[in-house]
C-alpha cells in the first residue's frame, strides 16, 4: 500500500511501532541471562542498541504522524468533517478529487490518540447498500458529501423510491426540481417513471463506449477521460458523476429495469456511476432453491457491493492492525437549519455553473475553429445533454441528412438556429460546408449574417418571397444535377468517395437553413414546390446537400410525403398535438416538448420513438456573442485569403437603380426594368420587336412602384440608341427629372394627335401613356352607337400602326377599372405588369388563365408575356 495516502500512512506507522517492539525483544533475548539480568559489562552496549532502536522508531513516527497531519490538514481544508462543512468548502475549482473522505478513523496506542479521515479512492470503486431503510441517513451523508466534494456542475442524481414516495430523501427536496441536479425533477415512484430514466441512462452508457471510451486514446473509462481533460486545459468537457439510487430493491422492478440495474452494478465504476441501494434482508435469508432468479442476481450483486454502515456506522471495527488499535467512526451530520443553508449554497452555484454549463462560448473553443472535415458527416455542437451535460451536436450525414425544427413563439427555435449556424461555420471552413439561409418571416434574425457576409455563407435570405425560395431549390437542384454528373464521369458513387478520388477539388456540403419553410407552400406552385424539395431530400444525401427546416406549427403544412425524408427531429416548448408532429408523426404520440421550458429541446432521430428522445439545453447566443463570434470567423477568414461570394436577398427592399451606362443598348428596344426573384438576381430584360401588340401594360396600386417602373423606362429608352424619341401622354404631367431634350409631354391624347399626327412615324418612339382616358379624349374605341369623334380615325391610324414602324406603347392604368373605363384595348398588349394589385386584377390581367393567387402581391411585381407569368421582379429604386 503507498505511503502517499492516509491507510498507508497508519500501516507505516504500526509496522514502526511493530519494528520497534521486535527490537526490543530481539535485543533483550541477546543481552539478557537466564536468571533475567544482564551483565554489568554489558550493561552500557545494551542500552546503546536500545537507544538506537527508540531513537529510529520515534524519529520515523514522528515522520509518519507529521504527514498524517499534514495529510489531514490539507484533506479537511476541502473536506471538512459533515457539521463542519461552510459555504466555503463547495468545490470552486471545477476538477474531480482523487479521494473522498467518508467516516473517521479513530487511532489508538498507548499514549498515541489520534482521529484521521477515512479516505476512499475516486470514483468509489464499490456499490454501496443498506438492508434497512431505517439506515437512509446513511445515504444522506454520501449524498452531502458528494454534493459539496464534486464540482457542482459535474454530478447528478436519480432516485426511485416506489414504496417510501421519496419520504426518506425530503431533506434535499429542495434540489429535486432543478433538472441538472435531478434530470427527472423529482424522485421516481413508478416504473414507468423508471423505464424512462434507465433509458436515458442505457443510451449515455452506449454514448460513453462507443464516442468517449479508446485504448487507442489510453482513455478506457470514466476516470481516464476526465484525466484525459483535465491534463489538456478543458474541466468543461469533463463527463459527469451520476448517483443512482435504488430504494427496496426489487420492488416494482421488471425484468428490464432489474437488468439495467445489474448492469448498472457491474460497470459503475468504470462509467462513472455510484448505484446506492437498499433491499429487504429477509429476501436473501432464504435456501438457495427456494429463491427465484432475481433473488439469487441481488445476492451476488450485494456480495459485491460495500455495506454503508461498514463505511459510516460509529460500531465497526473493521479494520485489523498489529499494534495500532482502529475504529472506523461515523460521522456526525448537520441538524436541519445547518442543512437548509450548506442545499441553499449548494443550489446557487450549481445555477452560476449551469449558466457557465450551457455557455454558447463552450461550443465555440479557439482550438476547433475550422478544426473538421466534412468529407464524411456535418456534426455540430449546439447544445449539451440535460441526462450528464455532455456536448449534443447535430449529425448530418447518411444516417440522418436532414433535420426539422419546430417551437411555438417564445420557444427559442430562433436561439437554436444560430447555435447551429454559427457553431457549423466554427468548426467547418468554406471548403468543407457552404450555407444557405433563408428566413421568410418578418424580422432580421439572418440578416446578422449579411453585414458584412462571410466565405462560408453562400446565401442570405431575410423576408424571402415564395418565388424566390422556390428559385433557389431550383438552384440547389441544378447543383446536386451537377454533382452527379461528376460523380458518374469518375465512378463515384457519393460526395465521401468523390473528395476521397479528388481532393484537389473543393466539394463542400451544401446546408441550407429555412425558417418558416411552411410559407414556400402558400404559393401558386405549392405541388411544384413540394415535389422539388422531396427530391432534393431523397437525392441531395450522397451528393451532400442537407436542409434544416424550422417552423412554428405543422398544422396544416402538408408534410407528409416530404416529412418521411425527415428523419431528424428537434422539437422545443409547443402544445401536445404539435408535439407529436414535431418528433415524429401523430402516430408517434410523442408528447414529450409540450412540457419544455428554455433552454431545453428534444432530439429524436428514430421515428418519434419516445424511449429514444434526448433532452439538451440551447445555450443563449445573445446578439452581442454572435456578433463577437462573427468577428473571430471574418478575421481567420480573411487570414486564409478565402474569398466572399455572398449573395444577399432582403425582400423588404428593392434593388438599387443601376447607373445609366447599364441601361445602355446599341441597338433595338430593350427595358431594364428590375431585378428577378431567383438565386441569381437576374436582370428583367424586356425586348420590344416591330410585331403587333408588342407593348407594356402596367397596372398596380403603388404610387411609388409606379415611379419606380417609369424612371427604369425612361432609363432604358434613352440609353437605347434605336429609340429615337419619348412622348409621354397624362394629365399629371412629367416629372421634373424628366426634362431632357428627347423627350415630349402632352397632358391628352387629343394634344398628341393635334402635334404629331403630320409626322406619327419619321422616329422611332416610345409611347408612355399615363392613366389616359382615351375614350375622352379621342373616343377610342369608338361605341357602337353615336357618332364617332373627329380625332378617333387619327389616333386609330397611329394605334393599329405603331409597332410596325418601330413605336411601342406602354400604358400605366391605377386598376383594372381604369383600364375598362378609359378604353385600352388589353389584347393589344403583349406584355403585362402587375404590381399591388387585387386577386381580381391578378386574373383579369392574365385573362383569367393565371393559377389562383393566394395572397396579396405585394411589394413586388410579375411579368406576363402572351397572358403566362414569365418572372416575379422587383423594380429598381432609385
Amino acid at each position: 500500500m503507498s505511503e502517499e495516502n492516509i491507510d498507508g500512512l497508519l500501516k507505516r506507522l504500526d509496522e514502526v511501532i511493530l519494528r520497534r517492539e521486535n527490537g526490543y525483544r530481539s535485543i533483550d533475548r541477546e543481552y539478557t541471562r537466564e536468571d533475567g539480568t544482564i551483565l554489568a559489562k554489558r550493561y552500557d552496549e545494551y542500552r546503546q542498541r536500545k537507544q538506537y532502536v527508540t531513537e529510529r522508531a520515534d524519529k520515523d513516527s514522528l515522520d509518519c504522524q507529521q504527514k498524517l497531519d499534514d495529510m489531514c490538514r490539507n484533506v479537511r481544508k476541502w473536506q471538512p468533517a459533515l457539521v463542519d462543512i461552510e459555504n466555503v468548502n463547495l468545490n470552486r475549482i471545477g476538477r474531480f478529487p482523487r479521494w473522498i473522505a467518508l467516516g473517521k478513523y479513530h487511532v489508538r496506542y498507548k499514549n498515541l490518540d489520534f482521529y484521521v479521515p477515512q479516505l476512499f479512492r475516486f470514483p468509489l470503486e464499490k456499490p454501496m447498500y443498506i438492508a434497512d431503510d431505517r439506515q437512509t441517513e446513511l445515504f444522506h451523508k454520501v449524498l452531502l458529501r458528494l454534493m459539496y466534494a464534486l464540482p457542482a456542475n459535474k454530478q447528478q442524481y436519480y432516485i426511485f423510491d416506489p414504496i417510501g414516495m421519496g419520504r426518506g430523501f425530503w431533506i434535499f427536496n429542495q434540489l429535486f426540481p432543478n433538472q441538472k441536479l435531478f434530470p427527472q425533477g423529482k424522485v421516481m415512484t413508478t416504473v414507468a417513471e423508471l423505464k424512462t430514466a434507465l433509458q436515458d441512462v442505457s443510451d449515455y452508457i452506449s454514448n460513453l463506449y462507443s464516442n468517449f471510451f479508446s485504448i487507442g486514446n489510453d482513455c478506457p473509462d470514466w476516470d481516464s477521460c476526465n484525466r484525459r481533460f483535465c491534463s489538456q486545459g478543458r474541466n468543461e468537457k469533463m463527463l459527469p458523476y451520476k448517483i443512482f439510487i435504488f430504494m427496496d430493491v426489487p420492488e416494482e422492478m421488471n425484468a428490464d429495469c432489474f437488468a439495467t440495474f445489474r448492469k448498472l452494478i457491474l460497470h459503475g465504476a468504470e462509467c462513472g456511476f455510484l448505484v446506492l441501494f437498499s433491499f429487504n434482508d429477509t429476501l436473501l435469508q432464504a435456501e438457495d432453491s427456494k429463491m427465484k432468479a432475481q433473488e439469487l442476481l441481488l445476492r451476488e450483486l450485494v456480495d459485491i457491493s460495500l455495506p454503508a454502515h461498514a463505511v459510516l456506522d460509529r460500531k465497526i471495527n473493521d479494520v485489523t492492525y498489529a499494534r495500532l488499535q482502529i475504529k472506523s467512526i461515523g460521522e456526525k451530520f448537520p441538524d436541519s437549519q445547518k442543512l437548509r443553508e450548506l442545499l441553499n449554497a449548494f443550489q446557487e452555484e450549481v445555477g452560476k455553473d449551469g449558466d457557465e454549463f450551457c455557455s454558447f462560448d463552450r461550443i465555440l473553443p479557439r482550438e476547433e475553429l475550422f478544426h473538421e472535415s466534412s468529407a464524411k458527416k456535418l456534426s455540430i455542437p449546439c447544445g449539451y445533454a440535460a441526462s450528464g451535460g455532455n456536448e449534443l451536436s447535430i449529425e448530418i450525414g447518411d444516417r440522418v441528412p436532414h433535420y426539422l425544427i419546430g417551437g411555438t413563439t417564445g420557444s427559442g427555435k430562433s436561439n437554436l438556429l444560430h447555435n447551429i449556424i454559427v457553431s457549423s461555420m466554427w468548426h467547418y471552413g468554406p471548403n468543407d460546408l457552404s450555407l444557405f439561409l433563408l428566413d421568410f418571416k418578418e424580422g432580421v434574425e439572418f440578416s446578422r449574417y449579411a453585414s458584412p457576409p462571410l466565405p462560408g455563407i453562400a446565401l442570405v435570405a431575410v423576408e424571402a418571397d415564395t418565388e424566390y425560395g422556390i428559385s433557389v431549390l431550383r438552384h440547389l437542384n441544378d447543383e446536386k444535377n451537377a454533382r452527379y454528373a461528376k460523380f458518374k464521369k469518375c465512378g463515384c458513387k457519393d460526395i465521401l468517395a468523390y473528395r476521397q478520388l479528388h481532393p484537389e477539388d473543393t466539394m463542400p456540403r451544401v446546408l441550407i437553413i429555412i425558417d418558416e419553410f411552411q410559407i414556400l407552400f402558400e404559393s401558386n406552385e405549392k405541388d411544384q414546390t413540394i415535389a422539388s424539395m422531396t427530391t432534393l431530400a431523397k437525392q441531395g444525401r450522397a451528393c451532400g446537400i442537407h436542409m434544416v427546416l424550422a417552423t412554428q406549427t405543422l398544422k396544416g403544412v402538408d408534410f407528409g410525403s416530404l416529412g418521411t425524408q425527415f428523419s431528424g427531429r428537434i422539437a422545443l416548448n409547443c402544445p401536445a398535438e404539435d408535439s407529436k408532429l414535431f418528433l415524429g408523426g401523430l402516430t408517434s404520440n410523442n408528447e414529450a416538448a409540450a412540457n419544455l421550458e428554455i433552454p431545453y429541446a428534444i432530439i429524436n432521430t428514430a421515428q418519434g420513438n419516445p424511449s429514444k428522445n434526448i433532452k439538451f439545453a440551447v445555450p443563449e447566443a445573445t446578439s452581442e456573442a454572435i456578433a463577437y463570434k462573427l468577428a473571430e470567423l471574418r478575421r481567420e477568414t480573411d487570414r486564409k485569403g478565402y474569398s466572399v461570394q455572398t449573395k444577399i436577398f432582403e425582400g423588404q427592399k428593392f434593388p438599387k437603380l443601376p447607373p445609366d451606362e447599364f441601361f445602355r443598348k446599341d441597338c433595338g428596344f430593350v427595358l431594364t426594368l428590375g431585378e428577378i426573384l431567383n438565386y441569381d438576381s437576374d436582370p428583367l430584360r424586356l425586348g420590344l420587336h416591330p410585331s403587333p401588340a408588342s407593348n407594356l401594360l402596367l397596372c398596380g396600386h403603388d404610387t411609388q412602384m409606379k415611379l419606380d417602373f417609369l424612371i427604369a423606362i425612361m432609363r432604358s429608352s434613352l440609353g437605347c440608341q434605336d429609340c429615337e424619341e419619348i412622348i409621354y401622354i397624362g394629365e399629371d404631367g412629367l416629372p421634373e427629372m424628366f426634362a431632357k431634350d428627347r423627350i415630349k409631354a402632352y397632358a391628352d391624347a387629343r394634344r398628341f394627335v393635334d402635334a404629331e399626327k403630320a409626322h406619327y412615324f419619321d422616329r422611332k418612339r416610345i409611347i408612355i401613356i399615363d392613366n389616359e382616358n382615351l375614350t375622352k379624349s379621342v373616343g377610342f374605341p369608338p361605341t357602337s352607337y353615336g357618332k364617332k369623334d373627329p380625332y378617333f380615325e387619327s389616333f386609330m391610324e397611329f394605334w393599329e400602326e405603331a409597332n410596325r414602324n418601330s413605336t411601342h406603347i406602354i400604358a400605366f392604368y391605377d386598376g383594372i377599372n381604369r383600364i375598362k373605363a378609359c378604353g385600352a384595348p388589353l389584347t393589344d398588349f403583349q406584355y403585362r405588369i402587375g404590381y399591388n394589385v387585387s386577386t381580381e386584377e391578378y386574373n383579369y390581367l392574365l385573362g383569367n388563365l393565371g393559377p389562383l393567387m393566394r395572397l396579396q402581391i405585394g411589394q413586388r411585381a410579375f411579368f406576363a408575356d402572351n397572358q403566362t407569368i414569365k418572372a416575379w421582379f422587383k423594380p429598381y429604386r432609385s
